[in-house]
């Protein structure tokens, strides 16, 4: 009887031992949100998450697993309230975090990440050069970070694309940049100045305007003094109110640039319809063009919220590639140990649009954290192009695109179910690989107008 109990208990024993990584397996992976909540950009982090981890809940999970949100935590474009962010994440042993947070507030977190390891680190906004230094320089202390975003050079590319496309089409070759007083632009700044006259172009004058600008008219002025053909904008918090008021003040000076409150649906609306003067980064503009998850995935967006944003910044485009890139990377490793997703994330790259780009290891190249792509371009197309240093750099690839009425638009232009018909497209005009049109003058350019911007006086 003695004998019997005993080895009844060993059993039970047992079982209970084997039975407990069977239940650790079963907890959910923790997703931790941080970002300005009160505004687009929050929920251009807040809302990939809400409908990728739905969706990949009901399909089962990864391996099995479920995903959690915790938070969001709102860091009100404050570097304090990034850190308590943090912490508080920190404190709830998220196993990923997704930040959509600026540069100014995430260079206050690099010691935090670099002192932790059992985190992942995903950057949606920020994207200052500085942070991947760390990250090559000090990989063991910083492998934990991956920027999803176009570094400081890729962004400036995004502009200087379109621009030497504008160039060939129409002769233009004065230039006049306009960016905002913030850390994500002060290298792009430098590199306008450096690297623009060596394409043949002339930079005209520059300004560095402060964020709480409510006027911009003053720089429009100057750019027309300084004889500009182009406008080079690099905004995030007065992006819309450049476009409107180029249209209220009947600028004849295209813009190209960054403007992040410019990108979703909603801004037809608000604007009244003001179109044309500026030629922004979009992500989902001639959908017609894109892969057909991208293309799912906005109209799930834009049929599943109904106030603004409509649809996503680039930064909303980031949070969607890098909860699908840990999703794979973790299946390919068949583990969630840190370690082996990380070997996995560095081996990730995309090359459909608008997600072009990926990571490599850190003896692969010069930054093996950051969005890049090939610098062959026939490699860009490629599912698994080479890796290796000197092979690769910072990615460009944010489309640029420009709001265009229904009439003015190709024929063949997506259109998200529901739109009003008075509603406008918007239509990418380059890379030419997901171009869906061409740059179109606004109407209140006159002949007189359009034969000075082409020279043709």
């Amino acid at each position: 009887m003695k004998r019997s109990l005993l080895l009844l208990l060993s059993v039970l024993c047992l079982s209970l031992i084997f039975a407990t990584p069977v239940i650790a397996d079963n907890k959910p992976i923790k997703f931790g949100i941080m970002g300005p909540m009160g505004d687009a950009t929050g929920l251009n982090v807040l809302r990939p998450a809400e409908l990728m981890i739905n969706k990949i809940n009901a399909a089962g999970g990864i391996l099995g697993r479920k995903i959690e949100i915790v938070g969001p935590y709102d860091t009100k474009w404050q570097p304090a309230e990034g850190i308590r962010a943090f912490e508080r994440l920190k404190a709830a042993g998220v196993d990923v975090i997704l930040s959509g947070i600026v540069d100014d507030s995430e260079a206050g977190l690099l010691s935090r990440i670099a002192a932790t390891d059992d985190i992942l680190y995903f950057s949606e906004f920020a994207s200052t050069m500085t942070f991947m230094v760390n990250v090559r320089k000090k990989y063991k202390k910083f492998k934990n970070y991956f920027m999803f975003t176009p570094i400081d050079p890729g962004l400036y590319w995004c502009v200087e694309g379109p621009g030497l496309m504008l160039n060939k089409q129409f002769g233009w070759k004065n230039v006049y940049m306009m960016r905002e007083d913030s850390v994500w632009t002060e290298g792009i700044g430098e590199m306008v100045l450096k690297e623009t006259p060596t394409h043949g172009l002339n930079v005209v004058g520059f300004d560095v305007v402060p964020i709480d600008a409510k006027d911009l008219s003053p720089y429009f002025r100057k750019a027309e003094k300084a004889g500009a053909d182009m406008i080079y904008t690099f905004f995030s918090s007065f992006g819309e109110a450049a476009a409107s008021q180029a249209w209220d003040s009947k600028l004849t000076i295209p813009m190209l640039g960054h403007n992040g409150a410019l990108n979703d649906f909603g801004y037809w609306k608000r604007s009244k319809g003001a179109w044309g003067p500026l030629i922004t980064t979009s992500k989902w503009g001639s959908l017609e063009k894109q892969s057909a998850e991208w293309r799912d995935f906005m109209i799930e967006w834009f049929t599943g919220y109904k106030d603004d944003p409509r649809t996503p910044m680039w930064l909303g485009e980031c949070t969607w590639k890098s909860i699908k890139a840990y999703k794979e990377a973790v299946e390919r490793a068949g583990s969630f140990e840190i370690d082996a997703v990380i070997k996995e994330l560095e081996n990730t790259y995309y090359p459909d649009a608008p997600t072009m780009g990926g990571f490599y290891g850190p003896d692969e190249g010069e930054w093996p954290h950051t969005w890049c792509i090939p610098k062959d371009e026939k490699a860009r197309f490629e599912k698994n192009p080479t890796r290796g240093p000197g092979l690769w750099r910072p990615s460009h690839m944010i489309p640029m695109t420009q709001w265009q009425p229904k009439e003015k638009a190709p024929a063949a232009t997506f259109i998200l179910p529901g739109v009003p018909d008075d509603y406008g497209r918007l239509v990418t005009i380059w890379p030419p690989h997901i171009a869906g049109g061409e740059f179109q003058y606004p109407p209140y350019y006159t002949a007189k107008d359009i034969k000075r911007l082409e020279h043709r006086e």
